[in-house]
């Protein structure tokens, strides 16, 4: 086995801030401080707008300071060089896929998978699937998201008395180029047989969806020409959103107010989610008092705009930490039946990385997920 290197190249905030200001440096060569854990060499890493919005401070008057430079990176894909001696399932020479963080989620602890190497554990890890390589299966987070949301969503539909699921029935994803919408149309469509799929991309993205989607979309609405999403997608027309950006509430106009459902994963989430409990741990470690106050408080303006309807609204965070549904999402791709709508640049092109992290803090300009090649 070739004798690791001391130091190794990542991908770091410097200081609290945007993408623009993001360095290629040398750090240390992260080791395996728990049996279960693995060193993993990177051969690729996605950027999320979580990755923009703990590295730009978005967090810190919750969780505390940062130790800078702050590594960034929470999912990779790459190859096994050395294993904790409680890791079972894994060897070296293995090709995987990696995430960082389980709830609760500690957003202190930088595991900087946007790097040459990361540690990971073997709870987080999945055998790539061999029908995809390393670049592509950076996605798979948005995927293990998407089945999560969904069955939220037919749990909710089942309460309202919609127990024959989604095949035939029209959803709306805003979003449809971003990375995680288009993870969620893939499986909307491909897995679910959803009937009918409406989105919205602004002017110069609406020729791009039957590119990047191709076959999926029935419905593509330009969100800059249109004032109200009920001017172009008729109110109670819908039967679940699967919202994926702020203003969850400009979507319930939208649903069968009987029986509608919106399943979101860019709203407020409910305290009990926050706090974890009987079904589980919370998303974050403890927080102030004030912050739980804040979730309640959004419930309540969420059933206030919903007041007359039988709509249901639920706030999601994906959990890669359920095990059975990273392998389903694992399958899901292997498949073929979710290809991942990629941009991907080199780690050592800085100017490159920061202009399209640029576009993932600001939510404008890139389609699909942000891939850096490392390998």
């Amino acid at each position: 086995m070739t004798a690791l290197p001391d130091t190794m190249r990542s991908l770091v905030a410097p200081k609290y801030g945007f993408p623009t200001e993001w360095e290629v440096t040398d750090m240390p060569v992260p080791t395996i401080d728990d049996p279960k854990e693995m060193l993993i060499k990177v051969y690729a890493a996605g950027i999320s707008t979580g990755d923009t919005q703990v590295a730009r401070g978005g967090t810190k008057y919750l969780i505390g300071d940062l130790k800078m430079p702050h590594k960034i990176g929470i999912e990779a894909a790459g190859v096994v060089v050395k294993i904790g001696t409680g890791v079972t399932n894994f060897k070296p020479g293995d090709a995987v896929y990696a995430f960082g963080l389980s709830r609760p989620m500690n957003m202190l602890a930088a595991p900087g998978f946007c790097s040459e190497y990361c540690v990971a554990r073997e709870a987080l890890v999945l055998h790539k699937p061999a029908t995809t390589d390393f670049v592509d299966v950076c996605n798979l987070a948005n995927v293990v998201t998407a089945i999560q949301t969904i069955d939220m969503g037919l749990r909710h539909m089942r309460d309202n008395g919609v127990v024959d699921g989604l095949e035939g029935k029209t959803v709306f994803v805003p979003g449809g180029l971003s990375a995680t919408g288009s993870a969620a149309i893939q499986v909307l469509k491909n897995v679910y047989g959803v009937g009918k799929l409406i989105t919205t991309v602004s002017t110069a993205k609406v020729p791009l969806v039957e590119e990047y989607l191709p076959g999926l979309v029935d419905q593509v609405v330009d969100y800059t020409k249109c004032r109200n999403l009920a001017d172009a997608i008729p109110a109670g027309s819908v039967d679940l959103v699967y919202n994926t950006q702020w203003g969850v509430q400009k979507t319930f106009p939208l649903v069968k107010r009987n029986v509608g459902v919106v399943a979101s994963i860019a709203s407020v989430p409910s305290p009990g989610l926050l706090r974890g409990g009987d079904q589980g741990p919370g998303m974050l470690p403890p927080l102030p008092f004030f912050v739980y106050w804040f979730a309640a408080v959004a419930q309540w303006y969420y059933a206030w705009k919903l007041r007359g309807t039988n709509v249901k609204h639920e706030f999601h965070s994906g959990n890669i930490g359920a095990r059975e549904d990273l392998e389903r999402a694992g399958e899901i791709v292997a498949m073929g039946k979710v290809k991942a709508v990629k941009r991907v640049v080199e780690l050592e092109d800085i100017d490159v990385v920061r202009r399209e992290a640029q576009k993932v803090a600001t939510g404008k300009g890139g389609i699909g997920k942000l891939i850096i090649k490392i390998v």
